[in-house]
């Protein structure tokens, strides 16, 4: 089911049988679980009755066919939520215990089934070829919410920030993004967080600074300041930012493996402005974000291909040491710092 049609049932309030909602984006499936509570008017006072709520990767289908039968108190509908279920795990017989529940909820059509599930848990296919259970379930109405684009993602922060009466230009969102990273959860917080600092401070603008000393960084916006220091042969910010990384305990490995991409990409950036491309056409053709490629470009402008080469393959003995036997772990990556800069 297309999202565009499940919004559309929501506002015409033609809701009927079993949803799940399903996909990476666990802001979006509570946002959308949400709202069909709300469509199907559900009085809070009588949630007990009419809002009976399960959680698991099991799913007991007995227990939600009783649900499903009972007549909803005070209301037209009910709605039963069963949370974070796992459909991959599910044997023959629970799949049948889930045809009988379809057959169910079309006898008893005040009684709508939602069920939820992370990426892990539910496999939609391809848009050209459907997951097995996609192509059995036809009558299930499944709604993929994945992570937002980063121009979808630019008007939601936005929109949030307005919200706060706090000013952003575009590029501080953008910013904020490859911090933070794509998990609208995550992002959320970072805009109450910024947007307190910013009242407590008697501040009206957020900017990119700002939102460097303040917001949450990913371990992958981390690996870039350390790869960043390298570029710029910073020993001591170099070994900072290392710091920062032993210090939330990241996997050695997962870094070297982090600044190998970095790298790659900035000699990649690097020889294509060699070649005379532009920054736009650069990031078209890696699809990078382009707050990093923003910070790509400016770190590549400062050394030929020929530098950055010499890293990647410093990297590249690095990462065979630490898988055959040589020195490994944070060392490994200490001794590289060393070498490189």
């Amino acid at each position: 089911m297309e999202l565009n049609q499940f919004r559309q049932e929501l506002k015409s309030r033609s809701l009927a049988g079993i949803y799940i909602l399903a996909g990476e984006e666990g802001y979006l499936i509570k946002y959308y679980l949400k709202s069909l509570r709300e469509a199907l008017a559900i009085d809070p006072s009588f949630s007990v009755f009419n809002n009976p709520v399960y959680d698991g990767p099991e799913v007991d289908f007995g227990r939600i066919a009783e649900d499903v039968q009972s007549p909803p108190m005070m209301s037209d509908y009910k709605l039963i939520e069963w949370r974070h279920a796992d459909f991959t795990v599910m044997k023959e017989k629970e799949l049948e215990a889930l045809e009988a529940l379809v057959s169910l909820t079309e006898e008893y059509p005040y009684s709508i089934v939602a069920f939820t599930a992370d990426e892990e848990g539910f496999d939609f296919g391809t848009p050209k070829r459907p997951s097995e259970f996609i192509r059995r379930f036809g009558k299930i109405k499944t709604v993929r919410l994945d992570r937002s684009q980063e121009p979808q993602l630019v008007a939601w922060l936005k929109k949030h920030f307005d919200a706060e009466g706090i000013e952003v230009r575009e590029d501080t969102l953008r910013a904020l993004i490859f911090r933070s990273g794509r998990s609208m959860d995550v992002l959320i917080n970072e805009v109450k967080k910024l947007s307190a600092y910013a009242k407590q401070n008697g501040k009206k603008v957020i900017d990119v600074a700002t939102v460097n000393e303040i917001a949450s960084s990913t371990p992958e916006c981390d690996t870039f300041a350390l790869s960043n220091a390298i570029v710029e042969r910073n020993k001591q910010k170099a070994y900072l930012s290392l710091e920062e990384l032993k210090n939330r305990r990241v996997d050695p490995a997962v870094i070297i493996g982090m600044l190998a991409r970095t790298f790659d990409d900035l000699v990649a950036v690097s020889s294509m402005m060699e070649e005379g491309m532009g920054a736009a056409d650069i990031g078209k053709a890696l699809g990078l974000h382009s707050y990093k490629l923003q910070l790509y470009v400016q770190a590549a402008k400062r050394y030929r291909p020929g530098y950055l080469e010499r890293v990647v393959q410093a990297l590249a003995r690095a990462d065979a040491s630490s898988k055959y036997g040589g020195i490994s772990g944070y060392t490994a990556i200490e001794i590289f710092i060393s070498r490189v800069i």
